[in-house]
């Protein structure tokens, strides 16, 4: 785990991250631009089929409405609709309808004159009708009417309601005579005539209806639900077992008394919606690399198509019905999935605010090719991000390793200086930041060396505490008062036993010594202010004091002497001293010059510490009164006499240390 936290391991995490999310968002974006590009396209595919029934749906408006207002408002018509005389009304109604009929769809299909609208509708091989009729065109329809060039699929739809939104009964039920007295073409039924009645005109085409009323209505009255013209959509069946669908937009125009404004009824004519725009499409977008493009007309909870996989229509019309009875939106896009296939689908109401059941216009598409490519795009997105992050980590261990093999080598030196080493030094291999690192560090490396330099020197002529202070505080030559224990160390007899010795040899007699009383200094806190020939003077409660200040000077005192006749065992040259303490106030501070600084004391009692210390015999150990009064419970120790010491206009009352009392 200490890897981790490593430089380079720093860096990896750091890169690694930036690149993942660097390809995540290209993908993320590339995916969003992709199916952005299939949406507007698909939108676009739809927006004009749209617009192409807009347009066609508002030429039919302005040929059709005024036409069947006119008609609505004819005496004749009125005044047999009164008198309940279906067969006048259907003779009047079917006069003007049938040749609107025939004028409409030759306007709206190329080539619909041809026979048998072949574009339409697969011509039968001869002898056998087409797959949309049942019988032979009536023997009583002259040849030249406007709807013997029809196919029966093709045929209008015509109907007369009555104020309840029941379709009138035919004529055969209510004319005397039934259909043989009625003239040619006087057929009333509508081709949406319920299959319930005796009859059917075999002109219908066979379609059929579930029941004799209108059945948007439900619980309504025609009445109170048609106050002007409304198209609606209807869904019929035709044709053998009904096995044939088709949407028929119908136009339902009220019928009332002109003086009286009673309501009579309505007039219902329909055309069937051309499906060869839905087929073109299909046929155009079949081969594509998007995929085909299917279309259809939602119309009574119902999916009617020419292209859509009649497996499927029950699955979209679902899907359209909950969106459009629970969003309530006129136009929306959205996704499914049709067998496990993901589909999108784009439906635009066709008749919105209509009171009768809304129909839509449908559009589908699946995504399986779009699907296809995105898991493509991913792969190759993911493939060449795995490949990014090969580089990166390539280009990440490259450059840490520049990075962290300077660092590591000023992290070794540091940590060699730290135990001491000042010598070291780091190499410098380049021009940039590291390389000013690195020789910055030597730079830093050679002062470390020359300030422990310093302190050596430092040490070596002051105390150790002292120098420390004289570092960290950089203080005046002023002084202060402190309470202070002096101890005065010499040797005895130094003069006559080095008279006659080499230099060299009476350096290293008191290297010797003062080495060793040196160390026993500092093992109780002393201080050693000096060195004086063979005197060594040592402080206790200056710089700093240990609240027993006195009893460490003895007991240092006690441990010099100890020391001293251990060496006297070993050293080729026997030694005797004299100690001296005294305690009290004196002047303690750095004394001496600007450029030469000595720390020291002065004083009355330093001088008494100096006195008691000459006259101390070998071995001796002499205190004044107030040591002794603070290390007596540390100590066995005689007065002496009292006596007059140079310096001293009063007498001093000195006291000799005997021994040290039994722990």
């Amino acid at each position: 785990m200490k890897w981790i936290h490593s430089f380079r391991a720093k860096l990896i995490l750091t890169m690694f991250p930036v690149v993942a999310g660097i390809t995540i968002a290209t993908l993320v974006l590339a995916e969003w631009k992709f199916m952005e590009s299939y949406r507007r396209l698909f939108e676009e595919q739809f927006d004009s089929q749209i617009s192409s029934y807009s347009s066609g749906k508002r030429k039919r408006t302005e040929a059709l409405s005024k036409v069947l207002d006119k008609l609505a408002r004819e005496t004749e018509l009125i005044s047999a609709i009164s008198k309940k005389d279906l067969a006048e009304a259907n003779r009047l109604l079917r006069a003007e309808l049938e040749h609107l009929t025939s004028d409409r769809i030759l306007s709206e299909i190329p080539g619909a004159n041809l026979p048998r609208l072949g574009n339409l509708q697969p011509q039968s091989p001869p002898g056998r009708p087409s797959s949309g009729e049942k019988e032979k065109e009536p023997k009583d329809r002259p040849k030249d009417h406007p709807l013997s060039r029809l196919p029966l699929s093709q045929l209008p739809y015509i109907a007369l309601i009555d104020p309840e939104g029941n379709f009138l009964l035919s004529p055969k039920k209510n004319t005397p005579g039934g259909r043989d007295n009625l003239p040619p073409g006087r057929d009333m039924l509508p081709p949406a005539l319920p299959a319930a009645l005796p009859r059917e005109s075999s002109t219908s085409a066979e379609f059929r209806r579930r029941s004799g009323k209108l059945q948007w209505l439900g619980d309504r009255k025609l009445a109170d639900v048609l106050k002007e013209q409304e198209i609606g959509y209807l869904r019929v069946e035709f044709g053998e077992d009904n096995r044939n669908e088709q949407v028929r937009e119908v136009y339902i125009t009220p019928v009332r008394d002109p003086k009286s404004g009673q309501f009579l009824g309505a007039i219902l004519f329909g055309l069937p919606l051309q499906v060869l725009a839905e087929k073109v499409l299909y046929e155009q977008t079949k081969h594509s690399d998007l995929g085909e493009i299917m279309s259809g007309v939602w119309v009574e909870e119902g999916l009617v198509s020419t292209t859509i996989p009649k497996d499927e229509r029950d699955i979209v019309a679902a899907h359209i019905a909950d969106s459009i009875h629970h969003t309530h939106k006129t136009q929306r896009g959205m996704t499914v999935s049709i067998h496990g296939e993901r589909h999108q689908i784009y439906y635009r109401v066709l008749n919105p605010g209509s009171p009768f059941p809304l129909a839509a216009q449908v559009n589908l598409y699946p995504l399986v090719a779009m699907d296809h490519e995105l898991a493509e795009l991913r792969r190759d997105v993911g493939a060449l991000g795995v490949v990014s992050l090969l580089i990166a980590l390539v280009a990440v261990l490259y450059i840490s390793r520049g990075l962290s093999g300077p660092i590591s080598e000023i992290v070794s030196g540091t940590h060699q200086i730290e135990h001491g080493n000042f010598d070291v030094r780091v190499p410098v291999r380049r021009d940039d930041e590291l390389g000013r690192l690195a020789s910055s560090f030597n730079e830093m490396a050679a002062g470390l060396a020359l300030q422990e330099k310093y302190r050596s020197v430092l040490n070596a002529v002051a105390d150790r505490s002292v120098a420390e202070q004289l570092i960290s505080q950089r203080g005046a030559l002023g002084g202060e008062i402190r309470h202070v224990t002096m101890l005065f160390c010499d040797i005895r007899g130094f003069t006559a036993l080095t008279e006659n010795m080499p230099p060299a040899d009476v350096i290293d007699l008191l290297n010797e010594h003062m080495t060793a009383l040196t160390d026993v200094a500092y093992q109780h806190g002393g201080i050693v202010d000096k060195f004086v020939g063979d005197l060594i003077m040592v402080l206790f409660g200056a710089p700093q004091s240990t609240g027993e200040d006195a009893v460490r000077a003895v007991q240092c005192a006690l441990n010099m002497l100890r020391v001293r006749r251990e060496l006297n065992g070993v050293s080729k040259h026997s030694l005797e001293v004299g100690i001296g303490l005294a305690t009290g106030s004196v002047v303690a501070g750095c004394m001496g010059s600007d450029q030469r600084l000595s720390y020291t004391v002065l004083g009355h009692r330093v001088n008494l510490a100096s006195r008691l210390c000459s006259i101390a015999q070998a071995g001796e150990i002499i205190m004044d009164e107030e040591t002794y009064e603070d290390s007596k419970a540390l100590i066995e120790a005689a007065p002496m006499p009292p006596m007059q010491l140079k310096g001293f206009s009063e007498q001093v009352h000195p006291w000799r240390v005997l021994q040290a009392r039994a722990a």
